[in-house]
């Protein structure tokens, strides 16, 4: 489809689908035009729930095609699936199966007389999911992975009526391949055990361990509310939408429990920091740094993951810049110097800051027709000791010269409220 070009084998009902075909034997001159037929589910008897048309031009003849060294070619660009409704003879056969694991077959068929002989040929795609809501998207491109990488059938339409499981190595390869394909960097050694360790829930070191389908798409992560491939996509749809310069420029660690980046930070300098996707919220991305009390006690601190809907109000980058803590003498400070290993912060991120750094300071006299300029300023709160839960958003929509009126104007316990916002001491 052209609006997910990068998810073929997908389509969407009344959504037009281009596809093109190649004949790969140099015919002599002809004095006819060879025609083909584009159908669905040609062969399908009851594999699936619903029955399809294909509509639009779905008889087209084949040209010279220039780009092909000559060979004919035929581009299909106006085919549209259409759903038919069923007819009562056929709902008592209907098998019990979720959409998005419904396998259809586009055949295309033309015949070819030569010599006095007449030859048909006929052709199909690989299986295709259709859909008939751009929800069911993602589980639907989860089965076109699963069914390729699993079995080397080209038209086994019932697959999912017992889905083969794969290797955990053949796993992890497809999907730092997807990571590669769609977001223009795939995955290291580290971030594939992480993934591994959320797949299986244990340290694998064989990677002939057996997957099923359920554990890849189906069955919840424990104790959440969703399954490993809806919290691995929805950090693929974050990092396209919002974050994928400083994903591509290698900036985002990604994958890594806490106890491993516990483990990571504790001998770094404080205001070491990395970026890692939340385990526990779908889309989310969150920086923890390290810091010393006076004592030398290290300590670790993360934000509540940021989603993409606080991420389209400020670039993540120049959250990074920005991002202030209140300490107990009420001065903002940034926390965040160095990216994990030992980089400075300006030098890893500076190309990606969208806007100059923010400044604190007070109104200038008329201002831009009679406004005061306003930017976004992310600032949080420590909060020593609390076990209460993070409020939504850490945020703070203020100008910096409406902080610092408050800051001259306000008491200090009045200005801690004021500011007061999420923060996790973890």
């Amino acid at each position: 489809m052209p609006t997910h070009p990068q998810r073929p084998l997908v389509l969407k009902t009344m959504i037009q689908f281009t596809v093109k075909l190649r004949l790969l034997i140099k015919l002599p001159d002809l004095n006819y035009q060879i025609k083909v037929k584009a159908t669905i589910d040609k062969n399908a008897c009851t594999i699936s729930n619903r029955r399809f048309v294909l509509c639009g031009t779905h008889i087209k003849a084949m040209n010279m095609d220039e780009s092909a060294n000559g060979n004919l070619s035929v581009e299909f660009r106006h085919l549209q699936p259409k759903e038919m409704k069923a007819s009562g003879a056929n709902k008592g056969n209907e098998i019990s199966q979720m959409v998005t694991e419904e396998l259809h077959s586009i055949t295309f068929e033309t015949q070819i007389c030569l010599c006095g002989l007449t030859i048909d040929l006929e052709t199909s795609c690989l299986p295709v999911v259709m859909i008939s809501n751009v929800s069911q998207l993602p589980n639907a491109w989860a089965s076109v992975i699963w069914y390729n990488l699993s079995t080397s059938e080209l038209q086994n339409l019932a697959f999912f009526n017992n889905p083969i499981p794969v290797t955990l190595s053949q796993l992890l390869e497809v999907l730092s391949w997807q990571f590669s394909s769609y977001v223009g960097r795939g995955l290291n050694s580290d971030q594939l055990s992480m993934l591994a360790e959320k797949l299986t829930g244990q340290q694998i070191t064989s990677g002939d361990y057996q997957l099923s389908w359920s554990k890849f798409c189906k069955e919840h992560l424990p104790g959440k509310s969703f399954t490993f491939w809806a919290w691995l996509e929805a950090i693929l749809d974050l990092i396209k939408k919002h974050i994928l310069p400083l994903w591509i420029d290698g900036c985002i660690m990604g994958f890594v429990n806490k106890g491993k980046e516990r483990a990571l930070l504790k001998d770094k300098k404080p205001g070491t920091f990395l970026l890692r996707f939340s385990e526990s919220n779908l889309g989310g991305i969150t920086f923890t740094w390290v810091s010393q009390s006076e004592n030398g006690e290290v300590k670790f601190h993360s934000v509540e993951p940021y989603n993409k809907g606080r991420l389209t109000a400020l670039p993540f980058a120049d959250i990074l810049r920005d991002y202030k803590v209140i300490s107990t003498d009420n001065i903002p400070e940034n926390p965040l110097q160095y990216l994990y290993p030992n980089i400075p912060k300006d030098k890893a991120f500076g190309k990606h800051y969208s806007s100059q750094p923010n400044e604190v300071s007070r109104p200038t006299e008329g201002g831009t027709k009679g406004y005061v300029p306003s930017v976004f300023i992310p600032v949080s709160k420590i909060l020593n000791n609390s076990t209460d839960p993070p409020s939504p958003s850490d945020l703070l929509p203020m100008s910096p010269s409406v902080y610092a009126v408050l800051r001259e104007h306000l008491s200090p316990s009045v200005m801690e409220t004021a500011l007061n916002s999420p923060y996790t001491a973890e």
